[in-house]
């Protein structure tokens, strides 16, 4: 079938006569795109361009009812063009619209085409710009974002790598296809909201494969354990009970820090301008379109609610306005984006600063429109011993561990219930169809969905988690009490629980730059010329413990890694070794869940619990002073013997 038409024939008569558009043309179109767009969308499509679509045959019409109509190929050339226009919106959604197969063959195909193209570039001599050039044209021509520049020879091998490309189509199906079916109006409380019924089915297949996944791999750590990923995973805070556990005691330690020192608490609602809603709620509540709508996507929406925080901590900042706490990103129904925040400023001048700079920046732009001065900005005061009630039901919605019976979104200052298809609230609250739907929208679209402010690393909470008691003897010896301090408030002593509050205090307060808490993160030295598997040189290791950053004891590791892991390779094997030994030593994992396990035996040798290995301090005691090691070059008695060695070396070559 022909293209559809951008201009009228006007060359000549015959031209007009032959080419005009009829009735039957804008109607073997219509089907074609019926057809080719995906199920789910066929009668969302069907109505959308129902109405400009020309009667098949008109009836029972007088005179001047007949010439006060356009004639028909004018309605015959509205439907070609509003068909054209739905095409350029949303085909490429619809021509995207791949399950995993699909996607997983594609990489391999484009895989494939990648070393055939490098290997072509080689075989005519071309430079690595021209060979980088090929591999750009490809994923432009595919159609992926550039989010990273792509340059040198990692950029090929990364190109050549199925698992690239099956990551990056992943990613750019499920945002391409989702953004269709939020511009198509197919994303409402009406439906479910947050999500189309596609966008969740897509994100509980992806869940289900990575669970999968993690039950098949097989990991050893030295004692000899076999874990599953899953049992592992479960340990952290992938386990929904540990995140939302993690998050109250971070909300409710920095609220009973800002009460002790009589800070001033807000709660802030922060908002998109209406062009970033597909859907707005008519008459008794009913979604209907936005005629405000421009098409921007929720990442689009984040990443304004971004820009304009960025420009308001800028602003804070050069009028030395300190502030911390915790901002959550949750959808509207119709999967725009806001955000909640509770902000503590040092007194009520810097409260009232707060203030006026979101109000200033978030009606920055649109700020005129009907309704942006009532509810683009909402903030609340806080009441004492209030935060954790203010976020708790924002945190179960988006974790889950605390199932609500019902989620609740504002739309204009208006409060309406969500409807996710259960037939009631213990259907909802069992199911977690809430909580998926939110999952599902945040992984959709790469959005963060909590982000602390101006407070302590939780890298640093979790890691002091996993130091061992015995190595905080030699700190509290040394005078180092921040540290000693910090340990204790990671941890549950009985009775006594976590405490963030106290961990915020030792490690030097709120607001401060990175360099100045009292604990960093101690990271692993990669050796010389450690490079990844596209071919990057490796700058950073991986993280082994912690290390103070002042003090007595700066430069001092605690070491929070000590057994090291490996995977498993012959999964099958190693499966059937635990079932045998399950009876005998209760260690055995066979169904991915985790389950009781015999002691360790007493190490008969110090490897398991030596940190030498890692702080290096073992080859020291091994190899005798020499120039390779930096603190030996540097001593001057050192030196002046690394000096006279080297010139009796020389004289003895001479002669």
């Amino acid at each position: 079938m022909p293209t559809i038409p951008r201009k009228l024939p006007n060359s000549s008569l015959e031209d007009w006569n032959k080419n005009k558009p009829t009735p039957h043309m804008a109607r073997q179109h219509l089907e074609r795109v019926i057809r080719c767009a995906p199920a789910s969308w066929q009668a969302a499509v069907r109505e959308r361009l129902a109405p400009v679509a020309p009667p098949m045959l008109a009836v029972n019409k007088t005179d001047r009812e007949w010439l006060q109509e356009p004639p028909e190929w004018a309605q015959a050339w509205d439907m070609l063009q509003a068909i054209a226009q739905y095409e350029d919106r949303f085909g490429a959604a619809s021509l995207w619209n791949l399950d995993d197969f699909a996607i997983c063959e594609m990489a391999k195909k484009l895989a494939g085409e990648a070393d055939e193209l490098d290997a072509l570039a080689i075989g005519q001599g071309a430079s690595l710009a021209e060979r980088v050039d090929s591999i750009r044209l490809l994923v432009r021509c595919v159609g992926l974002v550039e989010d990273k520049p792509i340059k040198g020879e990692p950029a090929i091998k990364r190109a050549q790598d199925a698992a690239w490309w099956r990551k990056r189509l992943r990613v750019h199906v499920a945002r391409v296809s989702e953004g269709g079916n939020i511009g198509m109006c197919r994303v409402h409380k009406g439906l479910g909201g947050y999500v189309s019924h596609d966008g969740l089915a897509r994100r509980q297949a992806q869940v289900k494969r990575n669970a999968e996944a993690l039950g098949r791999t097989l990991f050893r750590n030295e004692a000899g354990q076999v874990y599953t990923l899953r049992e592992l995973a479960e340990l952290g805070t992938a386990n929904p009970i540990v995140r939302g556990g993690e998050l109250m005691t971070r909300i409710r330690g920095a609220e009973e820090y800002a009460d002790a020192r009589g800070h001033v608490g807000l709660f802030l609602t922060l908002t998109l301008p209406s062009k970033f809603h597909p859907v707005k709620l008519g008459s008794g509540g009913r979604p209907v379109p936005n005629k405000k709508y421009s098409g921007a996507t929720p990442r689009d929406g984040q990443l304004w609610l971004r820009e304009m925080w960025a420009k308001t901590r800028a602003a804070l900042a050069r009028k030395g306005v300190k502030m911390y706490g915790l901002r959550v990103a949750e959808p509207h129904h119709d999967a725009t984006p806001h955000w909640h925040a509770l902000i503590w400023a040092e007194d009520e001048a810097g409260a009232l600063a707060i203030e006026e700079k979101v109000r200033h920046y978030w009606l920055s732009e649109d700020g005129d429109e009907r309704g942006a001065q009532e509810n683009r900005v909402n903030i609340k005061r806080m009441v004492k011993g209030g935060a954790a009630g203010y976020v708790a039901k924002y945190i179960a919605k988006s974790v889950g561990h605390l199932a609500l019976a019902e989620h609740q979104d504002v739309v204009e200052g208006q409060q309406i219930a969500m409807d996710f298809g259960a037939t009631d609230a213990r259907d909802v609250k069992e199911s977690g169809a809430g909580h998926r739907r939110v999952d599902a929208w945040a992984a959709h679209w790469g959005i963060r969905q909590f982000q602390t402010i101006g407070m302590p690393s939780v890298t640093v909470w979790r890691e002091l988690r996993r130091v061992s008691g015995d190595q905080l003897e030699l700190f509290a010896q040394e005078g180092d009490r921040a540290t000693v301090r910090a340990f204790h408030a990671c941890h549950r002593n009985g009775e006594i629980r976590a405490d963030w509050r106290i961990f915020m205090e030792a490690m030097g307060g709120h607001a401060l730059p990175r360099k100045q808490w009292h604990l960093r993160t101690a990271h692993r030295t990669p050796e010389a010329g450690q490079v990844n598997k596209y071919g990057e040189d490796v700058t950073v290791g991986r993280i082994v413990g912690l290390q103070p950053q002042q003090g007595r004891m700066c430069g001092r590791w605690l070491v929070s890694r000590r057994i090291a892991w490996a995977p498993v390779v012959d999964e099958v094997a190693i499966a059937a070794h635990a079932a045998d030994s399950e009876a005998a030593a209760g260690q055995g994992q066979s169904d991915g869940k985790a389950t009781a396990r015999a002691a360790l035996p007493r190490p008969w040798t110090g490897f398991n619990n030596c940190t030498a290995r890692i702080t290096r301090e073992l080859i020291r005691e091994l190899v005798p002073p020499s120039p390779h090691f930096k603190e030996d070059w540097c001593k001057p008695e050192m030196v002046a013997q690394f000096r006279a060695l080297r010139a009796m070396q020389s004289t003895e070559a001479w002669h």
